[in-house]
């Protein structure tokens, strides 16, 4: 009798406790935290795991996590820093904890310091910025690497169609074209040869696209590759966009043949053999989806000048492998589409030496634009690779 008297006093001592102590938590002022993180971040782990640890299980904290490499989490997460008082030279970083006005970057988010913090603010609470930040969200501060962040989807077609405009790949799709009218076959064969043609050059893009994307992602599992890889290519476009713009100016003097930033006379000879070969098999359009494969991997010597810039750019400014991969398929789609509206036109009766002429009065031109594309590209990867000094 006695001992289920003390079992049963034990018990309501143990519940009224809980209760008490479950309603000084919820008469607690609330702790607002911010947590900036990114997808594909190895130097998130341990922040995370102490985020994980302190804030996200204490009943008094209310913690609002934010994916960085989402360009509307960037934006809030840039909000969040000007409604806190943070100064404008210090940018959303990840991994990074915002907690009150005070804002813990990589080197600073430690056990200790955290548990400090919160502890600090246990008493007072601190303010719910989210309200605020939502309302100036996208106009809060007027940075450059915030700027860049909103250009999304756009430069990747824009780059796609470029690429395919490059003298040395509409040169090749001019040859092939011409090519396949000599060969005197009928519409129907004629339409389904540039169409298995170009599947080839299609399916061997992408293909060496998706590779080159892949690696990229394994890579970025080791701290500091990235902002490596976007400082070496910010240099290489710099070097790109001078050679172009100098090759530009050679063309207006007449001087086409001595332009830099061309295919290789040897490569050249072989995408033509390839064409040939593949138009002259008897299983012509089987024969053609490899010969279209074979040309794409050779002109890779020219069109990658546009193409690896345009994958680290696709790889950097995704939100996540899949936004990527369809921004892949979108490029190379914007690749091979000159070549199926040049085919129709062929098909409806355009000559060859027409498209020819045409291609050549607009080399100067495709130039330029190339030109002013690397130097675009040039300004955004050193923006990314080096925030701080753009912000």
């Amino acid at each position: 009798m006695h001992d289920w008297y003390r079992l049963w006093r034990s018990a309501l001592g143990a519940l009224l406790l809980s209760t008490l102590c479950l309603s000084a938590v919820q008469g607690a002022p609330t702790v607002h935290a911010y947590y900036f993180w990114k997808a594909r971040c190895p130097a998130c782990a341990k922040p995370d795991s102490i985020v994980e640890t302190l804030l996200e299980n204490d009943p008094q904290v209310k913690l609002l996590s934010l994916d960085l490499y989402r360009p509307a989490d960037y934006e809030l997460a840039d909000a969040l820093l000007t409604v806190a008082g943070i100064p404008k030279d210090r940018l959303p970083a990840a991994p990074a904890l915002l907690l009150g006005e005070t804002y813990l970057e990589r080197d600073q988010l430690s056990e200790a310091t955290v548990a400090a913090m919160l502890a600090s603010h246990r008493a007072t609470g601190t303010p719910d910025l989210h309200e605020k930040a939502t309302q100036i969200r996208g106009h809060a501060r007027n940075t450059l690497p915030l700027q860049l962040r909103r250009f999304g989807l756009l430069p990747v077609l824009g780059a796609g169609l470029l690429d395919a405009l490059n003298p040395c790949a509409i040169a090749t799709l001019v040859f092939f074209l011409s090519y396949l009218g000599m060969m005197g076959f009928g519409k129907r064969v004629t339409l389904i040869t540039g169409l298995a043609f170009t599947a080839g050059v299609f399916a061997a893009y992408f293909s060496l696209g998706l590779g080159l994307l892949h690696a990229l992602h394994l890579l970025d599992a080791f701290g500091g590759v990235r902002q490596a890889v976007q400082g070496v290519i910010a240099v290489a476009c710099m070097g790109f966009a001078a050679v172009t713009l100098k090759d530009y100016q050679r063309i207006r003097e007449g001087l086409t043949a001595e332009t830099s930033l061309q295919i290789p006379a040897s490569l050249r000879r072989g995408t033509h053999t390839l064409i040939r070969e593949g138009l002259r098999a008897r299983l012509v359009v089987p024969a053609a989806f490899v010969a279209g494969a074979g040309v794409a991997a050779l002109e890779l010597a020219c069109t990658g000048q546009v193409y690896i810039p345009a994958i680290i750019y696709m790889f950097s400014a995704s939100a996540t492998r899949g936004d990527a991969l369809r921004w892949l398929l979108l490029y190379d789609f914007m690749f091979v589409l000159p070549l199926l509206v040049l085919l129709f036109l062929v098909m409806r009766g355009l000559s060859s030496k027409w498209l020819a002429a045409v291609a050549r009065g607009q080399a100067g031109r495709t130039k330029l634009a190339m030109g002013l594309l690397f130097l675009a590209a040039g300004v955004y990867f050193l923006v990314l690779a080096f925030p701080r000094a753009a912000g």
